[in-house]
């Protein structure tokens, strides 16, 4: 009992085990800091001193080290270390820093080796027949044991302060003492508890100083009248945005160099700023900040575009390699160039009437500038300067990915190019470990000299004969520019069809297409940096190249894209316009159609669909819900074809199979999502001896399960949700029919 007593506040009577828990507690009361630092500062406990001192008043260098041991994403426990998968070509939101993570990556085990060769996407033959479960064929690259399941690889070390500002004067020996400490991340205007402003610093990589705030606001000196309601972001708002650029759109857009985006000047070219941080801001769901921020962007380049100065006159236009040294000036043109293309991506992704329509103009003037700044390369030999290499593949990057951009638009809103493959002479992207390397040591020691150019690729696919081509070295980004450029072909032969409603080629186009698609599967499944790890944003790439790949075998017997219109970005038109779509013919030919959409499906039903939306959609290319609606589409009218015809026209052997695995894929969809689970007693097993009935129930899951799921994701892309909606209110369209099939709810 005396015990007890001793160890009682004597002010609020709490009890504690031990003395000095008892003492330290007390100092709340009596706001004793009785450990003063010789600064002025007094602490409660002894090893807050010892940590103030280290972070404040220790040399630069120790304060560093000291960030080295203690940050959180570069202490490694033992369960993360989890080897990922071989990179993609993109750029993680933090670069590694150190040697140590090298060869952690470079000894990983490609899960891509783990995958089986029956299953369809890495084998040229039909392996859809003859496995014992159905559902083993197309999803066994995914259920391999070598596929990490986990997120704890993800931390690559993930620190970027030794690298200077983006907003600083471009110095390439930026002293580290310069970096804002982390202590400082928090505002601590109170004086009476320096106990939360120890123990809770926030690290922000991306923090800059008020100086170079101001450095910004300086640049923009120039256009204060078109800026005069604009209201510049703080410190920590431009931290935010540029944390949010980095960890969520370079991933899937890996033109800027993040490894290098400090030392950017863009002084001449503060718009890019400002670009950049629009889409960071919208990563960071802050909306209102971001439509602020791309609409100054787009008052300068409108402005420079009255002035006829957006892009460099056509009289120093020259056909130059990507490997010249550039002048400051030619920079800024591409500078202004990133900045187009940034703002045609933010505008083409709200499913807004009105931006859609601003992104439809900038898509001349950007076609208009790749042309001007020059689509062809005679050589590449970049040398050994790493700073050098990392602006020429930049550019090189941004006027690929321009195109690519461009094709995509066409493919989401059914528009013709604005730039044909035809004109592309330029060199493929270089590997990732290139792209990714944090540092000239490391750049030297994953350098590659030979490189294929897009030409050459792409004849490779489109050659006839058979021939598989030989074993690709192409980045996951040059597979995805490749693929890109068959839809492209796909789809201006489709234009020149007599029959402008036609679905379906010619069987000769048919044949040709077929066969440049499973080389360009052979391609990408030869590619040292392919990968399928579901998890991982540095995937994205090459997962998002296997998804065009699926809308392209669609596209060849069922082109859907002119029965979209998803331009008008309302439901209810793009719900009624899929519904008036033509179905496509049964047949055995579609079956790889087929396999991709249910593939396409079996992803988010294997992981989840309330956890994919919640969780996982944020790190998921805007491409997949794109491909996702006609995967959805294709698949229902193709189940409502085969309910109508099944009388006259028995199923086949293979169809049976297809419905038995979409049936098994949508209840396995339906069960991991609360909202949708009450359809499975309605929905019932997979009855082949009724196909009619079974096909008409599954037409409408199909769609039901894919609207619930895009409804309801967390993507910070509106057109995502405007997605979910069409594809709702399409399902909606088509219930009636089922009437006699099912009650729905």
């Amino acid at each position: 009992m005396t015990l007890s007593r001793s160890l009682t506040c004597e002010v609020c009577a709490r009890s504690f085990a031990r003395f000095e828990h008892l003492q330290r507690h007390s100092r709340t009361h009596t706001k004793e800091k009785p450990y003063n630092c010789q600064c002025g500062r007094s602490f409660t406990r002894k090893d807050l001193l010892t940590r103030h001192e280290r972070l404040n008043h220790g040399s630069a260098e120790e304060r560093y080290n000291w960030h080295e041991v203690q940050s959180p994403s570069r202490q490694r426990r033992p369960e993360d270390q989890v080897l990922a998968s071989p990179l993609s070509d993109s750029s993680p939101g933090d670069v590694p820093s150190g040697s140590t993570d090298a060869p952690m990556a470079e000894n990983a085990p490609s899960i891509f080796d783990a995958y089986s060769t029956e299953s369809f996407l890495f084998s040229g033959s039909d392996q859809s027949v003859g496995f014992d479960d159905p559902m083993l064929g197309y999803t066994r690259f995914l259920n391999t044991p070598g596929v990490p399941l986990d997120m704890n690889h993800l931390l690559l070390n993930q620190s970027l302060d030794h690298i200077p500002s983006l907003l600083d004067d471009g110095s390439l020996h930026h002293n580290v003492a310069q970096t804002v400490d982390s202590s400082s991340l928090v505002p601590d205007q109170s004086q009476g508890d320096d106990d939360f402003h120890e123990l809770k610093p926030v690290r922000c990589p991306w923090l800059v100083s008020e100086s170079q705030r101001m450095q910004l606001q300086n640049a923009l000196g120039p256009f204060k009248h078109l800026l005069r309601s604009f209201q510049y972001p703080s410190k920590l708002a431009i931290a935010r945005y540029m944390g949010g650029f980095v960890d969520g759109f370079s991933h899937h857009n890996p033109f800027i160099h993040i490894p290098t985006l400090r030392q950017m000047r863009n002084e001449h070219t503060p718009e890019l700023t400002l670009a950049i941080l629009a889409i960071g801001a919208q990563y960071r769901y802050e909306k209102k900040t971001a439509r602020s921020l791309y609409h100054a962007t787009r008052s300068i380049v409108l402005d420079r575009w009255c002035q006829g100065n957006l892009f460099r006159p056509s009289t120093q236009t020259s056909s130059r390699g990507a490997h010249q040294d550039l002048s400051p000036s030619d920079h800024d043109w591409m500078h202004r160039i990133r900045t187009l293309l940034l703002l045609t991506i933010f505008a083409s992704w709200q499913g807004d009437l009105t931006l859609t329509q601003e992104a439809f103009e900038y898509q001349g003037m950007l076609a208009r500038g790749l042309r001007g700044i020059g689509l062809s390369e005679s050589s590449d030999e970049s040398g050994s300067n790493w700073l050098a290499w990392t602006r020429d593949e930049s550019d090189r990057r941004t006027k690929l990915f321009g195109w690519c951009f461009l094709n995509l638009q066409g493919f989401a809103f059914d528009i013709p190019p604005s730039l044909l493959g035809r004109e592309l002479n330029m060199f493929l992207p270089s590997s990732c470990k290139e792209w990714l390397a944090p540092n000239e040591a490391q750049w030297l020691a994953t350098r590659q000299i030979s490189r294929t150019t897009f030409k050459e690729a792409h004849s490779t696919h489109l050659a006839t004969g058979a021939s598989q081509p030989s074993a690709s070295t192409l980045s996951p980004m040059g597979n995805y520019i490749l693929i890109h450029a068959l839809m492209q072909r796909i789809y201006l032969t489709q234009q020149l069809s007599p029959d402008e409603h036609a679905q379906s080629l010619f069987p000769q186009d048919i044949a040709n297409f077929e066969q440049a698609l499973h080389r360009w599967r052979h391609t990408w499944r030869t590619s040292p940096e392919s990968g399928l790890d579901l998890h991982n944003p540095y995937n994205s790439l090459a997962f998002t190249s296997t998804a065009l790949l699926g809308v392209a075998h669609v596209r060849i017997y069922c082109n859907l894209g002119q029965w979209r219109d998803l331009q008008s970005c309302d439901p209810s038109t793009i719900a009624g316009t899929l519904e008036k779509a033509p179905p496509p013919q049964r047949g055995p030919e579609l079956i790889y159609a087929l396999l991709h959409s249910v593939h396409a499906l079996n992803i988010p039903a294997q992981i989840g669909i309330s956890y994919l939306a919640h969780c996982k959609s944020f790190s998921w290319s805007i491409q997949h819900a794109l491909c996702d609606l006609e995967f959805a589409a294709f698949l229902s009218k193709w189940l409502l074809a085969v309910s109508a015809s099944c009388d006259l026209q028995p199923l086949s052997v293979l169809e049976n199979r297809v419905v038995c695995w979409i049936g098994r894929v949508v209840r396995e969809a339906l069960l991991s999502h609360d909202d949708s689970a009450d359809m499975l007693p309605d929905l019932g097993e997979v009855d082949l001896n009724n196909p009619q009935k079974t096909t008409r129930r599954l037409s409408y899951a199909v769609v039901k399960v894919w609207a619930e799921m895009f409804q309801s994701c967390n993507s910070p892309w509106p057109i995502v949700n405007l997605v979910g909606q069409s594809l709702h209110k399409y399902s909606e369209l088509i219930q009636p029919e089922l009437a006699g099939a099912t009650t729905w709810p």
